[in-house]
């Protein structure tokens, strides 16, 4: 059914003047006139009766006329969306990142966002560097947000988004509270706490290790960093974790790691299938958050110790 006809119909209701509704319409009377007999023939109602020189509706046609108005509400709804879409200003973004991510910089990123792109429906998924990267190769994730890989993956495109370290967190009596940092030869000859190798850093921390010329003495392997916390907190080991982990209302006592003398960092970034090109507004968020980060890293830097050298592992 044409949408014209829904028009004339609800026009014509409102003027009770077929005349006047045509000249509002900017249309001619025989043209509404078809418009309506077109309606009623569809319908199979009679819609209209004539009143003197006006017309009015029938019992049919006041029954239908909220509905209608109804339909018409929903077509201006649709091409205002559509434009929205056309114009990049709505969609949906589905974006894959691990839970610590997820945990450090979405809280007060998202709702910056949202509010600055209401028409934009942001969807989280939470899992690890390998389960990121097939959900992206499958098409299940527009963008994903992770440690980057130490070599370039096919077909994807890189945007890098901040750097994190490693840090150690343990109880005193197994991580002297100096606020310094801690060489990852002196720290692995203790037992530690890890992330499994779900987790992309994982590879980063091996890496580490090796050119430390130790060998870890791991005696958890976790999918958590608040696993490690709480087995941390009971004097275990000592957890070793990416510095995006949240360390909030535990007595324990943390310090950045080093290799040689130099703060152990990673790179993380966005990552997309340039084969499916990322929409403006994916685009528009994945450049939103790379100043998110770096601004927010730059507030709780100090920790870090930043003046001080820092080596990448890739």
């Amino acid at each position: 059914m044409d949408i014209r006809n829904y028009a004339g119909f609800v026009t014509a209701a409102e003027l009770q003047n077929f005349t006047s509704a045509a000249q509002r319409l900017n249309i001619t009377q025989s043209a509404l006139s078809r418009q309506i007999r077109s309606l009623e023939e569809s319908l199979g109602l009679r819609l209209f009766e004539k009143a003197g020189r006006n017309v009015r509706l029938t019992a049919s046609g006041e029954a239908l006329l909220s509905r209608i108005n109804g339909v018409l509400a929903a077509d201006r709804d649709l091409r205002a969306f559509a434009g929205d879409l056309a114009r990049d200003q709505s969609g949906l973004l589905k974006v894959g990142a691990c839970s610590q991510l997820i945990e450090r910089y979405l809280p007060t990123f998202l709702p910056e966002w949202r509010a600055a792109n209401a028409g934009i429906d942001v969807r989280l998924e939470d899992g690890g560097g390998p389960e990121l990267a097939e959900r992206l190769q499958a098409g299940a994730v527009h963008l994903t947000i992770g440690s980057t890989p130490s070599t370039p993956v096919e077909p994807f495109e890189m945007v890098r988004l901040g750097e994190l370290a490693f840090m150690a967190v343990a109880t005193p009596e197994l991580l002297s509270d100096t606020g310094g940092p801690i060489e990852i030869a002196d720290l692995i000859e203790g037992p530690i706490l890890t992330l499994n190798r779900r987790h992309a850093s994982r590879e980063v921390f091996d890496a580490a290790c090796r050119l430390s010329g130790g060998v870890p003495r791991i005696v958890l392997e976790g999918t958590s960093p608040h696993t490690l916390f709480a087995l941390a907190e009971g004097g275990i080991g000592v957890a070793v974790v990416p510095s995006s982990a949240l360390l909030t209302g535990r007595a324990l006592v943390s310090r950045p790691i080093t290799l040689r003398g130099e703060l152990i960092r990673f790179d993380i970034c966005a990552m997309w299938d340039s084969r499916v090109p990322l929409p403006a507004y994916g685009r528009r968020f994945v450049e939103a958050l790379r100043t998110h980060i770096l601004a927010e890293d730059r507030g709780g830097s100090a920790r870090l110790r930043p003046s001080q050298a820092h080596l990448h592992i890739v």
